[in-house]
């Protein structure tokens, strides 16, 4: 099975969630479920440098992710495409077509995650515990579709 997630960069919550989502699968010993990130813009940069100290504030094991577009191979070749925003859903369906197995986060969260680019430590703090949140759930949901 492989799982994506997408934010609008790749450089924050998608990353973070990636190696988070990682960590949790490793935790738990659970095999079988490929991780990535992918972004709705187009370009190739590294995660921020406050996600990275937020990941390492938790020990969260990472390395220095670089941003990538969620283009059609990895889009298609995607079991489950868990998505940050409405927005995101929005432009994955416009440029793919509506699908089922994109997940917006707010089903695990009852809220979207925000974007903490440009706003600081804390909005990195706030984005890790949202999606400390949705990892455990979402793990679960992926065992379910095993």
């Amino acid at each position: 099975m492989k799982v994506l997630f997408v934010c609008t960069g790749n450089m924050c919550r998608s990353p973070m969630a990636f190696f988070m989502l990682k960590a949790e699968l490793a935790q738990r010993n659970i095999d079988g479920i490929e991780v990535d990130s992918a972004g709705t813009m187009r370009h190739e940069k590294p995660m921020t440098k406050f996600a990275a100290s937020t990941l390492d504030k938790h020990n969260i094991a990472h390395d220095n992710n670089i941003s990538k577009f969620v283009d059609k191979k990895i889009y298609d070749s995607s079991d489950f495409i868990f998505v940050m925003t409405e927005a995101h859903r929005i432009m994955l369906s416009a440029l793919y077509g509506a699908n089922d197995k994109v997940i917006e986060m707010s089903k695990f969260l009852g809220r979207e995650v925000a974007d903490p680019y440009g706003l600081g430590e804390d909005a990195y703090e706030q984005t890790y515990n949202d999606l400390k949140e949705a990892i455990p759930q979402i793990v679960d949901f992926l065992k379910s579709q095993q």
